[in-house]
């Protein structure tokens, strides 16, 4: 890898894609490259975290957040996120869940946006967007 390529690299916006049905997350890996993002998996919520404890280097710039996961919930990374980290990340909620009281308790944590499953790629990409602005 050149130095320019190295540079390339780290000015697309990293997301941290945290999604445990594997065509939902290659439907997504595949949508953000096109759209010039770089994507970091986790398919549970203990990967999450890890990835959320992440160098700064490496550190994702937006997270892309489902709520049923195995290991730890949705829930569960983003109160790790915002209460034990402190952080103002990004997060986006993408779900297939319909619990009015989950999604209040989300809402209540701190969220970009809360889109439901199954969401278009328009919607995604407008979302991150705005997360990033």
């Amino acid at each position: 890898m050149t130095r320019s390529d190295a540079a390339e690299q780290r000015a697309r916006p990293r997301v941290l894609v945290v999604e445990d049905n594997p065509e939902v997350m290659r439907f997504l890996d595949e949508l953000l490259v096109l759209n010039d993002y770089e994507v970091v998996s986790a398919r549970n919520g203990i990967e999450a975290m890890v990835a959320l404890t992440a160098p700064k280097p490496e550190s994702p710039h937006v997270v892309l957040l489902d709520l049923g996961l195995p290991l730890e919930s949705g829930v569960s990374v983003l109160a790790f996120l915002r209460q034990v980290m402190q952080s103002g990340l990004p997060v986006i909620v993408l779900t297939g869940r319909q619990d009015p009281d989950e999604e209040a308790a989300v809402r209540e944590l701190g969220v970009s946006s809360y889109l439901s499953k199954p969401a278009s790629a328009d919607k995604v990409l407008t979302a991150i967007s705005r997360a990033l602005a």
